[in-house]
């Protein structure tokens, strides 16, 4: 079966690993930070993620067809003979943390399997299964099963949207929050549009073409961006209580029933998070090592199941923070590399004003915020 994806497949794929159970932390976080400012800070994160995911789409287009994100920076960054040792060193810790994150994703979903009466191994077994499985037949299933979920998801939160019209329990807090709280918000609203290892699949599932590359990503995190925005109204509107984890504050002030459809969107989330990711690591593990691909898949795959049936709880919790680092790292690579395919291949899909040097710091110090932000305690 070729590659070969529509926009559509693409932008889902983008959708896929963004969305995710953290997006459910955000009402409370608006909360504290008051709507207005909220609303702005949520504009400034979706820009400048998505200035960070073009760049990353220019790297792709400019390392060649195929190339993977390891990949990008020995073309454009580590260069050399030296620049060999710190492309093992990249890839070595890429490959750690992907594999720890994806445990934490398989612990996750397992866990709500578990809130419905499966023993806990058969719990574990279950979502692994539905999450490796579709990534073994690779990046076109991996496009369709991305697409449907995302469709599934688009149901569960229009569903809940609908019933919190009939049930409005608060009114909007226009207060602003203190600096602290404003920056963990920011922090939370700019992970929660990170899709950094997605983007080499988009583009070689769309053959390097930049307008459909172009319109895949925008898409794909202009609909994160509509469910964060549909979720955070509806949660603060409708919850009887603001709760850390929205849904339960949430599901309190609609309806029990509710619990299961926020289940569901916690399990479609955890699911195609872990299908790009895997994808993703498993192309970086066949380019860096030329193994057979059935060979990384397991590789990608398999010790995330080993990790939680052992369960190595505060591994995977050091190896979470890692997940951030990580892509901190990477954003903080990004820039340079950017830099340097800009000059050698010229104009590929920003427009100027969003690729200027300027414009470049001002990501760069927004992700140094993210990570700020992630690690303030409110």
């Amino acid at each position: 079966m070729k590659k070969k994806l529509s926009v559509w497949q693409a932008a889902c794929i983008i959708t896929g690993y963004g969305v995710g159970s953290g997006i459910m932390t955000l009402p409370y976080l608006v909360n504290r930070a008051g709507i207005l400012w909220s609303a702005l800070i949520l504009l400034a994160a979706f820009l400048f993620s998505y200035c960070m995911h073009m760049m990353l789409a220019e790297l792709a287009i400019g390392s060649g067809h195929g190339t993977q994100v390891v990949a990008m920076f020995k073309k454009f960054l580590f260069r050399g003979k030296h620049g060999n040792i710190f492309i093992v060193i990249l890839f070595i810790l890429t490959a750690l943390v992907l594999i720890t994150n994806l445990a934490a994703y398989v612990a996750g979903g397992a866990e709500v399997l578990e809130a419905f009466g499966l023993p806990p191994l058969a719990a574990k077994l279950i979502f692994y299964v539905m999450a490796a499985v579709v990534v073994f037949f690779g990046l076109k299933i991996l496009g369709i099963s991305e697409t449907i979920s995302v469709a599934i998801i688009i149901g569960i939160v229009a569903v809940l949207a609908v019933a919190s019209l009939f049930n409005l329990n608060n009114p909007f807090v226009f207060s602003t929050g203190t600096p602290s709280e404003l920056l963990a918000f920011f922090g939370m609203a700019m992970f929660s549009f990170v899709a950094f290892f997605s983007v080499p699949q988009v583009v070689e599932g769309l053959e390097g073409d930049p307008v459909k590359v172009r319109k895949a990503v925008l898409a794909g995190l202009g609909l994160n961006f509509l469910f964060i925005v549909v979720i955070i109204v509806c949660a603060l509107a409708s919850s009887a209580r603001i709760t850390e984890l929205a849904m339960i504050g949430w599901s309190e002030g609609i309806g029990l029933w509710a619990q299961i459809f926020g289940s569901a969107f916690i399990i479609l989330a955890m699911l195609t998070t872990y299908w790009s990711v895997s994808l993703a690591l498993a192309d970086i593990i066949k380019e860096q090592l030329k193994w057979h691909k059935n060979i990384c898949w397991v590789i990608a795959t398999v010790p995330s199941l080993l990790l939680v049936l052992f369960n190595l709880g505060s591994f995977l919790e050091i190896m979470r923070v890692a997940g951030g680092l990580i892509a901190i790292l990477i954003a903080f690579l990004v820039v340079p590399a950017y830099h340097r395919c800009r000059k050698e291949n010229g104009k590929l899909l920003l427009p100027n004003a969003l690729a200027s040097l300027p414009m470049q710091i001002a990501v760069l110090v927004a992700f140094l915020l993210m990570a700020v932000g992630s690690a303030v305690s409110i």
